[in-house]
């Protein structure tokens, strides 16, 4: 399938160190966003935040504003349909995500805010644990995801999950007491590494 190979090829830049984390994200959401054809396509990450869990978007472009935005987290509170969809089938898929069962949580303080009418999310594990998602929108009308953008999301989440894994991890915090972080992704960003050089 041209469109994964593209998708691997930025994954296997970021790999070799052609790439740095800020472009490897950058290049995959833009890439993303293009093959399945979609409003907006990014990653997001479970966190702890005060006021709770949440799914942050580490990177997500917007092909409208042909660059990378920042949209607002969405909150894990009152969203157990959400992550009970994304568990047992791997994905939440949302023609109309403002009345779709699992995503109407989001409604109010994420959905109409941000114009967002459509969702396809695609969660990724590591270890079998829940680390986030890649994700797809579509703004200002509803989409009909097709089961070709499902598998296409599908098999881009399987290949580029280590990569995301890799670009999370890539610059590690040594700040004291950064090792003792929570949150999973902190967790992720501050894994303990040798300092022997041989290894």
């Amino acid at each position: 399938m041209p469109a994964l190979s593209d998708l691997h090829k930025i994954c296997g830049m970021l790999e070799r160190g052609e790439i740095d984390r800020t472009q490897f994200l950058d290049l995959f959401t833009r890439q993303l966003t293009a093959e399945i054809g979609c409003s907006r396509a990014g990653v997001r990450m479970l966190v702890d935040t005060p006021a709770g869990r949440a799914l942050r978007c580490l990177a997500m472009y917007d092909a409208a504003q042909s660059r990378v935005v920042s949209p607002a987290d969405l909150p894990t509170v009152n969203s157990e349909p959400y992550f009970e969809a994304l568990l047992r089938d791997g994905c939440v898929v949302a023609p109309d995500a403002r009345t779709h069962p699992a995503t109407v949580c989001f409604g109010a303080v994420y959905l109409v805010p941000s114009d967002v009418y459509s969702m396809m999310d695609v969660g990724f594990s590591v270890n079998g644990m829940l680390f986030g998602t890649f994700s797809c929108e579509e703004v200002g009308a509803t989409m009909a995801w097709t089961q070709r953008q499902l598998q296409l999301l599908r098999k881009t989440a399987s290949r580029a999950s280590l990569s995301l894994l890799h670009a999370v991890t890539s610059q590690v915090d040594t700040d004291p007491g950064a090792l003792w972080e929570t949150s999973s992704p902190n967790r992720l960003v501050t894994m303990p590494m040798s300092l022997d050089a041989k290894n």
